[in-house]
């Protein structure tokens, strides 16, 4: 029978409690935010039409020092998509990821976009699914299908990231 230290168990309870109030938190902004709005916009590209409306499913950032990072999954006039946004200090949001409904890439390009999404996020945090839900077992999908099938067309169509 192995026997614990009281103390030493203490010890390491309370630095796993600091360590996880330490990790910044996700949050989802608001409607009509600033930190909202500022994302919709760079979505948008511009287009501020009635018709180029979007109907979010998850809506995710996570401030890291001075700067942030946003997941979006959402439904728009041209189909789905899903992007990652980031802002560095006082800068803007930019996009630095998609995947689109329409068109198709191969598994192996797939493996390399989400593998490339993946190191970022966990540059941010260690638990990259709290941002985007199923990244790491998306990638961990996409990198055995690209040893297997290659070639066969397993993701949307892709845009910014590694490609």
């Amino acid at each position: 029978m192995t026997a614990y230290s009281s103390p030493g168990v203490a010890t390491l309870l309370a630095l796993a409690t600091a360590a996880l109030a330490a990790s910044p938190a996700v949050h989802t902004p608001a409607p009509g935010s600033p930190e909202r709005t500022a994302i919709v916009k760079t979505l948008h590209a511009g287009d501020d039409s009635a018709q180029s409306r979007f109907t979010f499913r998850a809506f995710r950032v996570l401030s890291a020092g001075p700067g942030a990072i946003a997941y979006v999954r959402a439904e728009g006039p041209v189909g789905t998509f899903q992007a990652i946004l980031k802002r560095d200090g006082q800068a803007g949001w930019r996009k630095i990821w998609g995947e689109g409904d329409g068109g198709s890439n191969s598994c192996e390009v797939g493996a390399r976009h989400y593998a490339w999404a993946l190191q970022l996020l966990r540059t941010y945090t260690a638990t990259p699914d709290a941002i985007f839900p199923g990244i790491v077992a998306r990638t961990a999908d996409l990198r055995r299908m690209a040893k297997t099938e290659p070639d066969t067309q397993c993701v949307g169509d892709l845009d910014d990231g590694p490609n």
